[in-house]
């Protein structure tokens, strides 16, 4: 009998509500050149704040921010008045880290400790120079009911100085997260494709975005017994694109947009599917 040279591996990565499952075919030549074991649970490598024209880069971005932040949280939008825009890209992080210090004490204050997510966009020459209307986007977890702060009090740190002399640097339009995991999915994906806007570039070497050091980080498991080929290939071949399959394997999720389907010749099908859990 001919012993079998492949296997379907399945992949996922699991960040809060969302599963990113990989599913594609290996053979085992394949894996006995690799050390890594099988199978087991693991922390996704630590996630790279650069090399943001990746979609890699970008997914781990998304990843993060539905590993941490929930329905409730807060998503800010700051700007700047003409007066503090800032001359360059250096007095822009300046304005960034005085932020995050105020908030950290506010938070500090609150009984609560800050975690957040710091995206920048602005416009840029020809020449990769930085040009005008820098702005930044902010996600943090929300103060605790019983704190006695508010919104306006997260607002109040995107300031000059502090205490009666404080000045606001600009417009701060805060809004809580709403809509469950479908709204921060929403929220993800616009923050996660600003770099595809024309003339929305991001200078060579610098980073994206950053975030506290205290962020949960997503799991990684591998499966490789529950998939064979022929589950594959009733995937690649149901009108419904496996839906089905899909709903037996993981119950209690539901797919979001469709999944990404395609043959690669050295190793046939891979198919790339994300899931939402069904919310209460």
């Amino acid at each position: 009998m001919m012993s079998r040279k492949s296997f379907v591996r399945e992949r996922t990565v699991s960040a809060g509500p969302l599963k990113a499952v990989s599913i594609y075919t290996r053979t085992f030549e394949q894996e006995s050149k690799c050390k890594e074991p099988r199978g087991r649970k693991k922390t996704v490598s630590r996630i790279s704040q650069e090399n943001w024209n990746t979609n890699k880069s970008r997914k781990n971005a998304e990843l993060l921010l539905h590993a941490n932040f929930v329905q409730g949280d807060y998503y800010a939008t700051l700007t700047y008045n003409h007066e503090f825009l800032p001359k360059d890209l250096d007095q822009a992080a300046k304005d960034q880290r005085s932020m995050i210090g105020k908030l950290k004490r506010l938070y500090k204050n609150a009984g609560a400790e800050l975690k957040y997510m710091w995206f920048t966009s602005y416009q840029i020459d020809k020449d990769g120079q930085y040009m005008k209307r820098i702005h930044h986007h902010l996600v943090i977890n929300k103060l605790p009911k019983d704190s006695g702060f508010t919104r306006d009090d997260v607002e109040n740190c995107w300031s000059v100085g502090g205490g009666k002399n404080a000045k606001s640097r600009g417009i701060v339009e805060t809004k809580r997260i709403q809509g469950g995991s479908n709204g921060l999915k929403k929220i993800a994906i616009y923050l996660t494709g600003q770099e595809k806007w024309i003339n929305r570039q991001w200078a060579k070497g610098k980073k994206r975005w950053s975030s506290s050091q205290n962020l949960k980080k997503p799991t990684e498991t591998t499966n490789d017994s529950w998939w064979s080929q022929r589950k594959l290939s009733n995937v690649i071949k149901e009108n419904n694109q496996g839906q089905d399959i899909f709903s037996s394997r993981f119950p209690g999720y539901y797919i979001i947009g469709e999944p990404q389907i395609r043959e690669i010749e050295e190793s046939g099908w891979h198919i790339y599917v994300e899931m939402l859990k069904v919310e209460p």
